[in-house]
């Protein structure tokens, strides 16, 4: 596993997705179809980038054994799916500053765990469905493909 590179993917896609929000003055305009604002889009990132992936085991396969598939599912924007409701951003007005805060304190807990931790142990409070339970390594695949696809949604806000 290259750490080093798993890192650097991370913040590429953190600070992508900074600046995909920095091209819209006003992120709390929703979108004609109803859709997430970019605000909304921020704080369902947000929420989905904490680092408390719970308890965790001894892995009894390959560490990156779904990654491709999890890559290749978030990458594929014609599917769209729907977010788990715990993920759901609040309704509120939102702003750059405080989202940015947030999203940076995301980024330095995720970097800490990628050199503190364990990646190949196995998450075991959360399962998914078709792949059940990912590693630590996973989940931050996950992660790193989850904002780039919500990037991609934010820079094409307005088409």
């Amino acid at each position: 596993m290259d750490k080093k590179s798993l890192k650097q993917n991370i913040e590429n896609a953190f600070a992508n997705f900074k600046a995909a929000i920095n091209q819209h003055q006003d992120i709390n305009i929703k979108r004609a179809d109803g859709g997430w604002s970019v605000g909304e889009i921020a704080g369902h990132i947000v929420k989905s980038t904490g680092v408390n992936f719970g308890a965790t085991q001894n892995t009894d396969r390959r560490y990156d054994q779904h990654a491709a598939a999890v890559k290749e599912l978030f990458l594929n924007f014609q599917v769209k799916f729907p977010a788990n409701p715990m993920l759901h951003p609040d309704a509120k007005q939102y702003s750059s500053d405080e989202l940015f805060s947030s999203i940076n304190k995301n980024l330095e807990a995720v970097l800490k765990m990628i050199d503190n931790d364990d990646l190949t142990r196995t998450c075991i409070d959360i399962a998914l469905p078709v792949w059940g339970t990912l590693t630590k390594y996973e989940w931050l695949i996950l992660m790193e493909n989850h904002i780039i696809r919500h990037t991609h949604q934010v820079a094409d806000f307005n088409k």
